[in-house]
């Protein structure tokens, strides 16, 4: 829709006083674009405490609260470029302060628009998609990780030293019945 939008073209003009076909298009792909995206923004979250757990998992060591931190410093330092991303991309057609308003229509102005508003999230979803896809955690795997931090835990509060656990159970086939998750 922002490809054929043309400055001054009434028949391509967003407004929501003159509502026109351009409008209400815009509008639909805008909440199918979203809400496609908003769908799955949280899905990142509940793998922190997957890798919180294998962590436990792979050495022993209970770090949740880094696994939170470094989730939070990571997803600060990409949400700060946005704005540093802006203003390079208006830098590079002439406007030398960020756009509000009362900024005129420059040429470059919509293409500018168009990489920062459609092209980056669409790679960036398209990473993100890559790197899910990637994620050797299944539900199945989590279970499994899951029971052997259990029974480990549970030997550990009975007296048995981490080293200890961690040798007697190393997968699945070592947890018994009791401790294994469905």
């Amino acid at each position: 829709m922002l490809v054929i939008w043309n400055q001054g073209n009434p028949a391509t003009m967003l407004s929501l006083k003159n509502i026109n076909m351009y409008t209400i298009i815009f509008i639909i792909c805008y909440a199918i674009g979203y809400g496609a995206y908003y769908s799955t923004a949280d899905m990142p979250i509940p793998m922190v405490a997957d890798c919180s757990d294998y962590e436990t998992y792979r050495s022993g060591n209970y770090v949740p609260g880094i696994m939170g931190t470094l989730f939070s410093l990571v997803d600060k330092l990409v949400s700060s470029l946005g704005s540093t991303i802006v203003g390079l991309a208006v830098m590079l057609i002439g406007i030398e302060t960020l756009p509000d308003t009362k900024t005129p229509y420059l040429p470059g102005m919509k293409w500018v628009v168009i990489v920062l508003f459609c092209i980056l999230p669409m790679i960036a979803w398209i990473l993100t998609q890559y790197a899910m896809h990637r994620y050797s955690l299944s539900g199945e795997r989590m279970k499994e990780i899951q029971s052997v931090n259990a029974v480990r835990k549970h030997a550990m509060n009975e007296g048995m030293s981490m080293e200890e656990a961690m040798h007697k159970w190393q997968t699945i086939e070592d947890v018994p019945k009791e401790f294994r998750q469905n």
